[in-house]
């Protein structure tokens, strides 16, 4: 499937959900730079959109590992939210469906027994504080050094945005690669340089500059 990023996108940008398209470019670059050393995993999944840059990016260059899409497509009352059929179609539409092995569950019991290194991990499930960082201490210890993740929705809602700061101001094998629309871009690193770790506050200054009063909780 060796299709450029012009070709989905002008699919994928008509697809329902929140993904800029500074967002969708920099998704597809990373997962262009997979090296099959481990699978492909999406929290929250909705109609597809990012899921299929992603993809298509993953795919480009020959990925041959799993791709999991991780949506159980419950509100957050435990009720149907109507999505699962519009994903599906959506997938079929872009020819992935057969692409993508999809766990209908909640992320915190898949991630319970999940066991596989990552190598690409887009977190962007739901947005209350325990949720997130659960799904962070779940699924990060299996990213692979120098994997992807990447977090949606930072500077929207309140948990995401508290999660990477705690990141940013604890840990020490993240590298920030960047920030665009709603998304941080990182890499999981051995240790942090002196010039990474400077560049990493300058964008927490610059999250705590654009993060909302009375961010929105969902």
């Amino acid at each position: 499937m060796n299709k450029d990023f012009e070709y989905i996108h002008q699919f994928a940008q008509n697809i329902e959900g929140w993904f800029g398209e500074n967002e969708a470019k920099t998704i597809f670059k990373l997962a262009s730079n997979l090296n099959n050393q481990g699978c492909i995993v999406e929290i929250g999944s909705w109609c597809g959109k990012s899921l299929s840059y992603i993809s298509y990016g993953a795919l480009k260059n020959g990925f041959n590992n799993k791709i999991y899409s991780i949506d159980p497509f419950l509100t957050s009352k435990n009720e149907y939210n109507g999505k699962f059929e519009t994903f599906q179609d959506n997938l079929k539409k872009l020819n992935l469906l057969d692409k993508i092995t999809h766990i209908r569950e909640k992320s915190q019991i898949v991630g319970e027994s999940f066991n596989e290194n990552i190598e690409l991990l887009f977190i962007d499930g739901f947005h209350q504080y325990d949720f997130v960082k659960k799904d962070f201490e779940l699924f990060y210890p299996l990213i692979i050094e120098n994997g992807y993740f990447i977090l949606h929705d930072v500077c929207c809602y309140e948990g995401p945005t508290k999660l990477i700061e705690e990141i940013i101001q604890t840990r020490t094998d993240l590298k920030i690669l960047a920030f665009e629309n709603l998304s941080i871009f990182t890499q999981k690193v051995k240790n942090l340089s002196p010039q990474e770790i400077e560049s990493n506050k300058e964008f927490l200054n610059l999250i705590k500059t654009q993060r909302p009063f009375g961010a929105l909780v969902l």
